[in-house]
């Protein structure tokens, strides 16, 4: 544990109440990893926790959680507790708290996620979350009906971590997540984007097929349904194993094979950012564009989608060309090769700063002012000089591009 995890504890401790590192960061000790963050569960209560600490943040004392800040890091302390009645599939009608820590632990998740720690009593393994990590399994805490009934959120936490650690969902877990799928309506857009992404993100993108698979997505999300449950499903799951751990890359790869209208009302349905949506829209709708192997046309070509997209387009193209060889079994040398020469080329481009814009061009506005043209003129002008340019980028010089006006059309 890090020495200000350490150090809270201990001040708790000496104050005469328990306290614990718990949840995630537990489990990802266990296995080797850094946790992002440091869970610390208590006997104290809020009012207590307060008293120990001279800096402390009200985060959520409605629940039992105050935020210790030590210097600028918060560690959150939450007293143990019982949940009540989950009404909207999602949060307890209300929180009791309680002194022992297995009450708290009993209420989590997961067994990988319901483990304790302190350093004078050791690891807290009240539901063998231990045995479940070396099996790789993720299982629920008690019945897991119970807690999906509870927070319906949890069931699409089960398919992520099991993307995550590469583990298998046990057979009651997974069984319940099938049985209580249609429950995942309650539960907000933006929680389920979240879990998606870190699902699409992960070593194991293909587990995404768990949530078709479970009836997850035939709720919440149909079109994404309808590509893992029809005849392109394969093309999907293998795209993604090939495209770029980013989540424009990994949507794309996903969606590639929806109508770029669909793909649109699929990702606003999901309530991501304007970024993601128009990036990821337009990837998949110029996947099939084929640009010719020469400069000119690539200058166009980057004039057209701009910089940024044209790299996206690039590497998406990359991963199809990868997913259809693995798929057919048929390397695909010729399309590899295009691919190679047109990166080398843009990269070319690129370095010699050609005029592929507007502003790029050694003329502007004014200059074609006080040469005499007036209003849409100007406009057009500039953009025919662009064409020539981008055919001959030598010919971008303020003089001979004033010199060429006159042959125009």
């Amino acid at each position: 544990m890090p020495q200000e995890v350490k150090d809270i504890i201990k001040q708790i401790e000496a104050a005469g109440f328990e306290a614990f590192a718990v949840g995630g960061c537990v489990r990802d000790c266990i296995l080797g990893r850094t946790p992002q963050d440091w869970d610390i569960t208590t006997s104290a209560l809020p009012s207590q926790i307060k008293e120990i600490f001279a800096r402390t943040i009200d985060t959520g004392i409605q629940h039992g959680t105050v935020t210790v800040m030590i210097g600028k890091t918060g560690y959150e302390i939450t007293t143990y507790r019982i949940d009540g009645e989950y009404k909207d599939c999602r949060h307890p009608e209300n929180v009791e708290f309680s002194s022992d820590l297995k009450d708290d632990l009993k209420r989590r998740d997961f067994t990988i996620n319901a483990m304790a720690y302190n350093d004078s009593t050791g690891l807290v393994d009240e539901f063998d979350g231990i045995n479940d990590l070396n099996k790789g399994i993720i299982r629920c805490v008690g019945d897991a009906k119970e807690r999906f009934t509870e927070d319906a959120l949890r069931m699409m936490r089960a398919i992520r971590f099991s993307a995550q650690l590469g583990f298998d969902i046990e057979e009651n877990t997974y069984n319940a997540i099938s049985k209580l799928s249609p429950s995942i309506s309650h539960v907000s857009m933006e929680r389920i984007q979240v879990e998606l992404v870190k699902t699409l993100l992960s070593d194991n993108p293909g587990y995404v097929m768990r949530f078709y698979e479970t009836g997850l997505f035939k709720y919440v999300l149909p079109d994404i349904g309808r590509v893992l449950g029809g005849r392109y499903s394969r093309n999907a799951l293998t795209m993604l194993k090939f495209s770029k751990k980013q989540p424009v890359f990994r949507y794309a790869a996903l969606l590639n094979t929806l109508e770029p209208e669909n793909v649109r009302k699929t990702l606003r349905e999901l309530k991501l950012d304007n970024y993601t949506v128009e990036h990821v829209t337009k990837l998949v709708a110029n996947s099939k564009v084929t640009i010719e192997e020469n400069e000119p046309a690539l200058r166009e070509a980057v004039h057209q989608y701009g910089r940024e997209l044209i790299q996206m387009m690039f590497e998406h193209e990359a991963a199809i060309i990868a997913t259809k060889e693995e798929i057919t079994g048929i390397k695909l040398a010729g399309k590899k090769k295009h691919l190679i020469v047109l990166r080398a080329m843009y990269d070319e481009i690129t370095k010699r700063g050609d005029c592929i814009c507007i502003k790029d061009l050694d003329i502007t506005g004014n200059d074609l002012m006080e040469y005499g043209l007036k209003g849409p003129e100007i406009g057009k002008t500039l953009n025919e000089l662009l064409g020539v340019v981008i055919e001959n980028p030598r010919l971008n010089d303020k003089a001979t591009l004033i010199a060429l006006i006159e042959h125009l059309n």
